[in-house]
């Protein structure tokens, strides 16, 4: 079910993402903070992923679009017990 939002919580949203793709999970040491940077990241995802913004640009859309597939990505890096997979385990698991 898609949650419409405003421009400024759109776009809020969109630098959260980007923010736990990037910054939080490169800040990651050792399996166990990975493991529970996997299970915050897919809360945020599922949480964000429907957001709408009626009124947002196709720059906004994109950036969203962007930040939410890169989520995934990294989320896709990462097992269950907090281990970095490699490109072929990550293909497998798609």
């Amino acid at each position: 079910m898609t949650t419409f939002v405003l421009v400024s919580e759109y776009r809020n949203a969109t630098d959260r993402m980007f923010t736990l793709a990037n910054a939080h999970f490169c800040a990651c040491v050792g399996n166990d903070e990975r493991r529970s940077w996997r299970g915050c990241a897919q809360r945020h995802l599922a949480e964000l992923e429907n957001l709408s913004c009626k009124r947002a640009s196709e720059r906004d859309r994109r950036c969203f679009s962007h930040a939410s597939r890169l989520l995934r990505e990294r989320i896709a890096m990462v097992s269950e017990q907090g281990e970095i997979l490699s490109s072929k385990d990550v293909v497998g698991q798609a």
